[in-house]
């Protein structure tokens, strides 16, 4: 394996710090949808006629500082991205890493116009879109600080021969994106409830059978990724029973439902943000088994 180089390790960082700022826009842009915020203003990509820049962020209240904070922390990341593709490419990267990179910039470019297209047109079909593609860029990210790091080409050898493994690869991340989605369509559509319950179980299910069939086999970075994949399942399934308790209440121990309160508001930002985590571990999970083994592919 070649040597890494000062031009590696500086991509690495700049991808893990591009993937940690996203957060932000995810987080804000969560809460705008539990606020019903996303209308806050008319007009964009100026802010009630104001550039981005110059509206004063700082002295406005409520819907206003929730959405135009989610807009600056966007521009954030394009900043953040633009200079990745950057470093990438003056610095002479390998092609497959700058050609990533330009891959990554073109989605979070797509994620901002998307962003501005649901406020001109005003449409929660829109503000769905918005939310799945945030959700893949989210992972475009997150494998882009996995696949820049020095662990990414140290393959652990002699995989166990396992066809129900590699299948679960395959399926995993499907299964979780596609329970995702269907969150997106109660948060913006106001429908398929029961899909999401069902979804939810079979998340749970998969993810024992990503544990378990992990720590079956003698691979580090195989099992530390499933610890990551059983953790935030684990985490998904606490916050999303805590959506339920908060918006229907639980008549057993006389807990009443507020709606918009505090511990509402929060447990259903952080079920959003924690799911892009669950699609992100996942994905992560497979293409570490799958690339152990090429001839998985």
């Amino acid at each position: 394996m070649a040597a890494r180089t000062k031009q590696d390790q500086r991509v690495h960082v700049l991808a893990v710090v591009t993937a940690l700022v996203s957060l932000a826009p995810i987080g804000l842009g969560s809460l705008v949808t539990t606020l019903g915020a996303g209308m806050a203003f008319p007009d964009w990509p100026t802010s009630d006629g104001q550039g981005m820049l110059a509206y004063p962020w700082l002295q406005s209240s409520g819907d206003k500082f929730v959405e135009h904070g989610h807009r600056l922390a966007g521009m954030l990341v394009g900043f953040c991205t633009v200079g990745l593709c950057m470093v990438a490419w003056l610095g002479k990267s390998s092609s497959g890493v700058r050609y990533a990179v330009v891959l990554v910039l073109a989605g979070v470019i797509v994620q901002g116009l998307l962003g501005g297209l649901r406020v001109r047109l005003d449409r929660q079909v829109v503000a769905f879109g918005h939310s799945v593609f945030g959700c893949l860029v989210f992972v475009s990210l997150w494998m882009g600080s996995s696949a820049t790091s020095r662990h990414w080409n140290q393959i652990d050898k002699d995989f166990v021969n396992s066809k129900f493994v590699w299948g679960l690869a395959w399926a995993y991340p499907i299964v979780v994106l596609t329970q995702y989605v269907f969150g997106g369509v109660i948060r913006h559509l106001g429908s398929m409830l029961h899909a999401h319950l069902a979804g939810a179980a079979l998340v749970f299910l998969f993810g024992c059978c990503v544990v378990i069939s992990s720590f079956r086999m003698n691979f580090p970075k195989v099992r530390s990724r499933a610890v990551l994949v059983g953790v935030a399942v684990f985490g998904q399934i606490l916050l999303g029973l805590g959506v339920w308790v908060t918006k229907f209440g639980f008549a057993p121990v006389g807990l009443v439902a507020v709606q918009h309160s505090m511990p509402q508001v929060v447990a259903r930002s952080l079920h959003t943000v924690v799911g892009m985590v669950v699609v992100a571990t996942a994905v992560s999970w497979a293409v570490t088994v799958l690339k152990s083994d090429r001839s998985a592919f």
